[in-house]
């Protein structure tokens, strides 16, 4: 959740500030045994599983269009990532 909370607080500068951080981690998830790209789009909706469960009616239809776009963008970085440590 530390992920959630920094790709969070450096929105308005992402790409400079924090792209790279998640890019790093989804590199060094190509060394774990076991890992498939495929569990990134797993854990991308089981976040938005969670963040239902938890948010309940609070979590209308235009809170969980922004939360998958933020859960989205981390996914796709980190896979990104992942895909070049594996080159």
């Amino acid at each position: 959740m530390a992920i959630v909370k920094q790709t969070v607080d450096r929105l308005d500068n992402l790409e400079e500030s924090f792209t790279p951080v998640l890019l790093q981690l989804g590199a060094m998830h190509s060394y774990k045994a076991n890992f498939s790209a495929d569990n990134f789009s797993v854990f991308l909706e089981s976040l938005l599983f969670t963040w239902d469960s938890v948010l309940m009616d609070k979590m209308t239809p235009e809170c969980t269009v922004a939360w998958r776009t933020v859960f989205s963008y981390i996914m796709a970085k980190l896979h990104q990532g992942y895909i070049t440590g594996h080159s």
